[in-house]
C-alpha cells in the first residue's frame, strides 16, 4: 500500500505534526517535531483516567477535557495538524473484499445493519467510509462505525481547545499502515492482537490494510484471548483463504503490543502454543522518516505513533475513514460568534449580578409575605407532611404490587421470538425456534457467511431477557454455499422478592 511521499510538501509550511490515540481510559499523543531535511523527531505523552468507568461517558466528561487541556498546553498543540486514533472499545470497523459488485451489495446491506450495532452503546451511529481499487478485479472497503454522541463528545472538547481535527480512524487501522510502511513485503497475512486499552483488539492485517477487525467478546484478559485464538484459528485461516487467495496456514505469525504487564503474559503464553510464532511489536524503526527515543519505543507506544504517521506520509482525508465525517462543524466561527466568544466573561457576570438581585429582592418580598401569614403556613405544611405520608405509603404498597406482578410473570415468548428475528441479519434464515425448558431456548438458522453467525452471537447477547448464548454447532450444507447453525439462549433467571411482607402488615 503506497502514499504520496511527505517530500511533496512545501518545505516552509512544515510544523509540528500531532496524533492522538483515544481510550476510554488513557488518551496517548504523538509529536512529530519537523528536523533536518524532511524527517521528524516523535515523543510520547500519556494521561490516564482517574475514574474506573473511564472518562468517555456525560458524567466524566470534565475530565476528559482536563486531560485534553493539559496536553494542548504542554506541547502547544492549538492550531497544529492533528489527527486521532481511536481504540476498539469506542469503534468497530467491517472489512469488505471482492469484486465492485459484491462491494456494492456488501455496503448496501451494512447500512441496514449500522443501527442496530448495540455494543457501540444506544442512539444514533456515525461512519466512515475508505473504499479503494486493489487491482483490476478486486476492491476493498473498510466501513468504521461509532456513536455519534461519543463522536461529538470527543469532537467537541477539541474544538474548545482550539484543535482543528483532520480526521478520526480506527486505532487497528492506523497500526496496519505503521507496519506496512515500516516492514518489508510479506506474503502472508499477520494476526495483531493490540492490549494497550481495557481489552484485547484483534485483526488481521495484509500489506498495509485492515483485512479483518475480529473482536471476540471475551478477550478481556490473555487467557480468554488465547483461549479464543486457538478456537477459532481454523476459521481465520478458511478467511483468508476465501478473502485473498492464501493459504490459511501461513496465518501463524501474531504480533503483541500493550503495556508491559499483558505483553509479557501473552508472550509467555502463546510461546506453548504451537498455532502462532508470537512477535512483541515495539514501535519499528524508520530512519529516513522519524527518530524516536528507545524509551518512546515501547510496546504500548506503538498505537500512538500509527496516529501520527499518516500526517508525516501526507495522507489526505479521502484515504481514511473519517468518523467525523458527520459530526464536524465549520472550521472558523462567524464575528458574532468570535465576539461572544471574547466577550462572554463581562456577560456571564452581568447576568449573575441581576439574578442575584433579582433572587435577593425576592427572597425579601417572600420573607414579609411569611410573617404576614404565619399560621396559614404552618397549617399548610402539617397538611402537606399528613398528604405526603400517605402518598408514601401509598407507593410502598404499589412497588410491592409492582414487584409482586414482576415474579409471576412468565417469558412472552412470542416477544422473544420477534425480538430474535429483529436481531438476525437481513441474509439470515431463521428454521427453527424452540422452548426447550423454562429457562432455555434453541434456534436454528441458515446464513450465506460462517462470519455472520458470529455477527448474530454479539446481537442475541445484546437482548435483555438473555443471560447467556452458546454456539452449539456450525455445518456447511451439502448442495449450497450456505452454513446451518444452532445456538442455544440461556434466560435470566427471576429473583426471588427483596421486600418483607411483614413489611406491609
Amino acid at each position: 500500500m503506497t502514499y504520496p511521499s511527505s517530500k511533496q510538501k512545501d518545505e516552509n509550511d512544515r510544523g509540528k505534526l500531532f496524533g492522538l490515540w483515544i481510550e476510554n481510559r488513557m488518551v496517548q499523543v504523538a509529536i512529530a517535531t519537523p528536523i533536518q531535511g524532511e524527517r521528524y523527531r516523535l515523543e510520547i505523552d500519556a494521561i490516564r483516567c482517574p475514574m474506573a468507568m473511564g472518562w468517555l461517558t456525560a458524567s466524566h466528561a470534565s475530565a476528559f477535557a482536563d486531560a485534553i487541556a493539559t496536553l494542548v498546553d504542554r506541547h502547544d498543540m492549538r492550531r497544529g495538524s492533528v489527527c486521532l486514533s481511536l481504540d476498539g472499545d469506542i469503534c468497530v470497523n467491517r472489512i469488505t473484499l471482492g469484486t465492485s459488485e459484491t462491494v456494492d451489495h456488501e455496503l448496501s446491506t451494512l447500512q441496514h445493519r449500522v443501527p442496530r450495532y448495540l455494543q457501540l452503546g444506544p442512539g444514533q451511529k456515525v461512519t466512515g467510509l475508505l473504499r479503494t481499487r486493489i487491482d483490476s478485479q478486486s476492491d476493498y472497503a473498510a466501513t468504521s462505525v461509532a456513536n455519534e454522541s461519543v463522536m461529538r463528545m470527543i469532537y467537541d472538547t477539541l474544538r474548545e481547545n482550539d484543535i482543528e481535527v483532520a480526521w478520526a480512524e480506527p486505532s487497528l487501522i492506523s497500526m496496519a499502515r505503521l507496519i506496512g510502511h515500516t516492514s518489508a513485503d510479506l506474503p502472508h497475512p499477520q494476526l495483531i492482537a493490540d492490549g494497550t486499552g481495557t481489552r484485547w483488539n484483534v485483526g488481521i492485517i495484509h500489506e498495509g490494510r485492515l483485512i479483518l477487525d475480529y473482536r471476540p467478546a471475551t478477550a478481556k484478559t490473555v487467557e480468554a484471548l488465547q483461549a479464543t485464538l486457538d478456537g477459532h484459528i481454523s476459521r481465520l485461516q478458511r478467511f483468508c483463504h476465501r478473502h485473498l487467495g492464501i493459504d490459511g496456514g501461513g496465518l501463524k505469525k501474531l504480533l503483541i503490543c500493550g503495556t508491559p504487564e499483558k505483553v509479557v503474559d501473552a508472550a509467555e503464553r502463546f510461546q506453548r502454543s504451537a498455532e502462532f510464532d508470537e512477535i512483541v511489536l515495539r514501535v519499528p524503526p524508520c530512519p529516513d522518516l522519524y527518530d524516536i527515543r528507545n524509551v518512546d519505543c515501547e510496546s504500548h507506544c506503538v498505537p500512538a505513533v500509527a496516529s501520527v504517521l499518516p500526517l508525516m506520509l501526507g495522507v489526505t482525508v479521502d484515504q481514511v475513514p473519517d468518523l467525523l465525517r458527520d459530526v464536524r462543524r465549520a472550521p472558523e466561527l462567524s464575528l458574532p460568534a468570535q465576539l461572544l466568544r471574547v466577550a462572554w466573561p463581562a456577560l456571564v457576570a452581568a447576568l449573575v449580578l441581576m439574578l442575584s438581585f433579582t433572587l435577593v429582592r425576592h427572597a425579601r418580598q417572600h420573607a414579609s409575605d411569611l410573617k404576614q401569614g404565619t399560621a396559614q403556613v404552618q397549617a399548610q405544611v402539617i397538611a402537606t407532611q399528613a398528604r405526603m405520608t400517605d402518598l408514601a405509603r401509598k407507593r410502598e404498597w404499589l412497588e410491592h404490587f409492582k414487584s409482586i406482578e414482576r415474579q409471576s410473570a412468565e417469558v412472552d415468548w412470542i416477544a422473544l421470538l420477534h425480538q430474535i428475528t429483529q436481531s438476525l441479519p437481513d441474509l439470515a434464515k431463521l428454521n427453527e425456534y424452540r422452548v426447550e425448558s423454562g429457562s432455555h431456548v434453541r434456534i436454528e438458522g441458515t446464513v450465506l457467511a460462517e462470519r455472520v453467525v458470529y455477527e448474530i452471537l454479539e446481537q442475541l447477547r445484546q437482548l435483555p431477557e438473555v443471560s447467556e448464548v452458546a454456539l452449539h454447532s456450525t455445518t456447511p450444507e451439502a448442495n449450497s454455499e450456505a452454513t446451518r447453525f444452532s445456538i442455544r439462549l440461556t434466560m435470566t433467571p427471576r429473583h426471588p422478592l427483596s421486600v418483607e411482607p411483614a413489611q406491609y402488615e
